[in-house]
């Protein structure tokens, strides 16, 4: 379920934090940094920032996302589930996108990624399923063990 993510503010700081210095926050941030999100006491307008909780509110992952309501495009999405495998973090994302195709009928919905991570397949079958477009531009990004990976951008237009 998704609540906002102020009323969990701390929690998910604190849960980010323990993603400092691993191959998780490499996906996250799309290089070495480290980030936190700046979970926002009144957000900008366009700015959606959602704590993903289960049914006993527990955290069990982050979603922000911003909408250019001129353009009529959603991008900049931020996506880290802190209980791996559990299903209600894809059950959320999906229910959202969703609901940006539908409810607030999107012109455009983009997406990136870091080659290798596991949620890829996911979003290929979810591009696929709206008849969206996935780009992969090849050995774009390096990791701290000097590996390359793909950066990888999806894209669906909502005719």
């Amino acid at each position: 379920m998704l609540i906002p993510a102020i009323l969990k503010k701390n929690e998910i700081q604190e849960a980010f934090k323990r993603y400092y210095y691993s191959d998780d926050m490499m996906y996250e941030t799309g290089g070495l940094n480290n980030w936190l999100p700046n979970i926002q006491e009144e957000t900008e307008t366009g700015r959606f920032q959602f704590a993903i909780v289960n049914s006993e509110e527990k955290l069990v992952g982050y979603l922000d996302y911003h909408i250019d309501w001129y353009n009529s495009c959603a991008s900049r999405f931020g996506l880290i589930s802190f209980d791996r495998g559990n299903p209600i973090v894809g059950m959320d994302l999906y229910s959202e996108l969703k609901k940006l195709i539908y409810e607030y009928k999107l012109h455009r919905i983009e997406w990136r990624m870091i080659g290798g991570n596991p949620i890829e397949k996911h979003y290929d079958k979810f591009c696929d399923k709206f008849g969206g477009t996935k780009h992969v531009l090849r050995d774009a990004v390096k990791d701290k063990y000097g590996k390359y990976h793909n950066d990888i951008i999806y894209e669906i237009i909502n005719n």
